[in-house]
């Protein structure tokens, strides 16, 4: 006859383990999820509020600095005699009489407009107007540098407390702006803003996608960018009923301060927490998440399966050579941001050169991507994550080919803008879906890094966009559309090649990631893994019996 000898406090705890049902954090959330109600719509839209910064600060250049080349009057005797010489003509006061007789602000001619902007304080007009172009571009100088570090701080410290530490960057970036009106303070400002907005977007949309249930990661992505334009829209709408470019730098960056309240209302991703092996403060996040969607459950009868990792910066640079789909996957990721980005931001700082009406034109563009942006939902839903994309990049396409012709539509409206307009609406629908679809190819182990490499790659082409509409003083008209098609024809070609994760769990580790290629090796040594522990906890369950 055995001897009986009472458990230790170890072989209780893998006794529990035995009972208990072991699920994967995707399974749980899925289990949790019972359909949307105001709980859990609020907590998702006061997590995606700050968001709404990014698109504020992107674009505030564009309306603070612009140039009015239709509002001035002269006050020289040779900029009179040139007026007489054009029999007074009324497209006299423009920007081509202006460059082209090089007349001298101040001197030659005043501004009349009852807006300022800080490119008529600093003489930023005609051929200096490249600076201003600088300007905006060097808000992505800092975003590429941000997005370059972010992933020590997403990864490490948490999506959380990255997106704080971004909203604070930016924050104090934007509110010194008026204190100190030079032109090279403003580069510096620009550059620790992008720093800053693109370290809390990353940040963000990792914490939205991790918390999300698979059926619902469409809708989510989608309204992060819906809430990103609602930006656009903030400072159209500030800019336009605040006349002076200082008190619009003030006002945003207030809206950055309490843009950080919703943040600090959050709790830590539960996928972040147990890639560190925080398993019991995964387990509480998860039961609150279960109590937002009126399902409570109870975390003690479940077993959360996960692999632990020590998140180290060269040990994620390691695994791009190990893992060859990883590898794949993201170069093509890093080709398609970084394509969607320059034709995106190109048209964003262009429609001032497409249309005449600068503040019509950004309204009927603003509105345009919030239609795009919901369009991205059933799309996604009816034809999954790439053809969705591939559909929008054709059309896309299409479109910048029939903005060639010259052709009115009607007062205010030519075929070029309302085409271009349906072209950008395209990409911007590409653009909110390549969010999602990265971030459901990456794994968790990554996706701080690869989001962050990735929107590094759409910064640079951002950067290069902003020029594209400076193309229009030095070329014909078509060949910036033309070069357009041509882009979205490469960006075609690399989402052709990417796999499509619609309704597939997102991996955990690179691993993961080649196993849904169908590789045999890496198949293998993941069925070995499972036969291995269902061996071992056969055996410890007879082991405990015995006892």
């Amino acid at each position: 006859m055995d001897s009986w000898k009472p458990l230790s406090e170890t072989d209780e705890k893998q006794s529990d383990a035995l009972k208990k049902e072991t699920l994967t954090i995707d399974q749980v959330v899925d289990r949790i999820y019972k359909g949307i109600n105001f709980k859990l719509l609020l907590l998702f839209v006061v997590a995606t509020i700050p968001a709404s910064q990014t698109g504020v600060q992107v674009y505030m250049t564009i309306f603070t600095g612009f140039i009015p080349y239709s509002e001035w009057t002269c006050v020289s005797d040779r900029c009179f005699s040139l007026l007489a010489e054009s029999n007074f003509s009324e497209t006299f006061y423009s920007a081509g009489p202006m460059c082209a007789n090089q007349l001298v602000a101040g001197t030659d001619f005043n501004w009349t407009s009852q807006r300022t902007s800080f490119s008529m304080d600093w003489g930023i007009y005609c051929e200096s107007e490249s600076k201003l172009s600088v300007v905006s571009s060097f808000f992505f100088v800092g975003a590429s540098i941000g997005l370059l570090f972010s992933t020590a701080i997403i990864d490490r410290f948490g999506r959380k407390n990255g997106a704080i530490a971004g909203n604070i960057i930016a924050a104090f970036a934007t509110m010194i702006a008026p204190w100190f009106p030079l032109f090279e303070v403003m580069l510096a400002v620009r550059v620790l803003q992008g720093l800053g907005m693109f370290i809390n977007l990353t940040g963000i949309y990792c914490w939205v996608v991790e918390f999300s249930p698979t059926k619902l990661r469409s809708v989510i992505s989608a309204l992060i960018l819906v809430v990103w334009c609602s930006g656009y829209l903030m400072i159209l709408a500030i800019s336009y009923f605040i006349p002076y470019w200082k008190y619009v730098f003030l006002t945003s960056g207030s809206l950055n301060i309490l843009a950080i309240i919703p943040l600090l209302m959050l709790p830590m991703s539960p996928r972040f927490a147990l890639v560190r092996g925080w398993e019991s403060e995964a387990k509480e996040i998860l039961e609150n998440f279960s109590r937002v969607c009126c399902v409570e459950i109870s975390m003690d009868s479940i077993h959360l399966e996960y692999t632990t990792r020590v998140q180290n910066f060269f040990q994620q640079l390691k695994d791009f050579r190990k893992f060859p789909a990883l590898r794949r996957n993201t170069l093509l990721c890093m080709l398609s941001w970084f394509t969607v980005a320059t034709l995106f931001y190109g048209f964003d700082f262009g429609w001032g050169k497409i249309s005449a009406n600068l503040y019509q034109s950004y309204l009927f563009a603003a509105l345009g991507k919030v239609v795009a942006i919901v369009l991205t939902i059933p799309a996604c839903q009816w034809l999954g994550r790439k053809n969705a994309v591939l559909l929008f990049l054709v059309s896309a396409i299409l479109s910048f080919l029939l903005a060639m012709p010259d052709f009115k539509i009607a007062n205010g409206w030519t075929l070029e803008f309302a085409a271009c307009l349906a072209g950008s609406m395209a990409i911007t629908s590409a653009y909110a879906i390549n969010y999602l679809y990265t971030s459901e190819l990456t794994p968790t182990t990554h996706r701080g890094m690869v989001m962050s490499i990735c929107s590094t790659c759409a910064r640079l082409g951002s950067f290069l966009g902003i020029y594209s509409s400076l193309l229009y003083q030095v070329v014909d008209r078509r060949v910036p559309l033309a070069l357009s098609a041509g882009l979205t024809t490469l960006y075609v070609s690399a989402v052709f090649f990417l796999p499509d994760p619609t309704g597939k769990s997102i991996p955990e580790t690179p691993n993961d990631v080649e196993v849904t290629t169908g590789k045999r090796k890496y198949q293998a040594v993941e069925e070995l893994k499972c036969k291995a522990e269902v061996m071992n906890g056969l055996t410890e369950k007879k082991r405990l019996e015995s006892v």
